[in-house]
C-alpha cells in the first residue's frame, strides 16, 4: 500500500533533511519529485495539471502538515525526522553563524548564544518548533501534533538515530539503495555537554512541547527496533556500520 501512497516528507530544519534529500534522489527520477517550501509546495500542487499531478511521486521540504489537502485525491503518507530540541537550537544557532547569505545572519553573528535563545525575534526558531511543523501550522497544539503523528504519518524518524530510521523508511517504500554521505553538517560547534546546565534548561523550557513530541516519537521508533525479528536486525546492524565506515573515511 505505502508504493501506491505518495510519501510526504515533512523536512523540519536541522533534523538531517538534507541527507535525506540526497537518498531521495537515488530513489526517484528528478521529474518525479517536487521540492519546495510552504508557500513553494502550495503553489506548485495548485497549478499542476492533471496529467503533472498523475506523476508526482515524492513530496519533501520545508511546509509543515496539511500540505495533502492540494494533492485532490492522490493517496498519500506522512514522513519526517525529528531531533533533540537542545540539539536543534544548538545547531541552528551555529548553522545561522557559518552561513553569511543566510537572512538572519547579520543579527545573530553579533548576539551571544544565550541572547539568540531570549530573542523574540527568532522565537520562532528556537520555541517548538518542530510542534509547529507537525502540528499544521500550530506551535502551541502538541495534542494535534500528537494526533496527526498518529493518524498521517507512517514513520517519524529520529536525527540522532538517523540510520534505524532510513532503514525503516527505506523497508517500507522499497527503497534499494540507503546509502549516504552526510549533508549540510554545521562543523565545529560545541557539544550539547559543554554548555551551562542553566542554558540547557532554558532551551529545554522554551521547548517543552517538542521534548514531549521527541520522546514519543523516539520511544516508537525504539519499539519498532526491539520488535524486528534476528534477520532484520542482522540487516540494520549491517547498515549501521557500514553507513559508519563510509562516513568515517568521507
Amino acid at each position: 500500500m505505502s508504493e501506491k501512497r505518495i510519501p510526504i516528507f515533512v523536512h523540519i530544519p536541522k533534523t538531517a533533511g538534507s541527507t535525506l534529500r540526497s537518498i531521495l534522489k537515488n530513489q526517484y527520477d528528478p521529474n518525479v519529485i517536487c521540492f519546495g517550501n510552504q508557500q513553494e509546495m502550495t503553489s506548485k500542487l495548485e497549478n499542476f495539471s492533471e496529467e503533472e499531478m498523475e506523476q508526482i511521486k515524492c513530496l519533501h521540504g520545508h511546509f509543515h502538515f496539511g500540505i495533502h489537502q492540494h494533492l485532490s485525491d492522490r493517496p498519500y503518507t506522512y514522513y519526517t525526522m525529528l531531533r533533540d530540541p537542545v540539539e536543534h537550537v544548538i545547531s541552528e544557532y551555529y548553522y545561522i553563524l557559518r552561513k553569511p547569505n543566510n537572512q538572519a545572519h547579520d543579527k545573530v553573528k553579533n548576539m551571544s548564544f544565550e541572547e539568540f535563545i531570549i530573542s523574540e525575534e527568532f522565537h520562532d526558531r528556537t520555541s517548538n518548533r518542530q510542534t509547529f511543523f507537525i502540528s499544521g501550522g500550530l506551535k502551541d497544539d502538541l495534542d494535534l501534533a500528537l494526533k496527526n503523528l498518529n493518524q498521517y504519518f507512517s514513520i517519524v524518524g529520529i536525527t540522532e538515530m538517523f540510520d534505524e530510521s532510513i532503514f525503516f523508511i527505506g523497508q517500507e517504500l522499497g527503497w534499494k539503495n540507503i546509502t549516504y554521505k552526510k549533508k549540510n553538517v554545521t562543523k565545529n560547534r560545541p557539544s550539547k555537554d559543554e554548555f551551562p546546565d542553566n542554558i540547557i534548561k532554558l532551551i529545554e523550557e522554551k521547548n517543552e512541547l517538542d521534548m514531549e513530541l521527541y520522546n514519543f516519537s523516539k520511544n516508537l521508533l525504539q519499539t519498532k527496533i526491539k520488535n524486528l525479528n534476528h534477520q532484520s536486525m542482522r540487516k540494520l546492524r549491517h547498515y549501521i556500520q557500514m553507513q559508519e565506515k563510509i562516513n568515517r573515511n568521507k
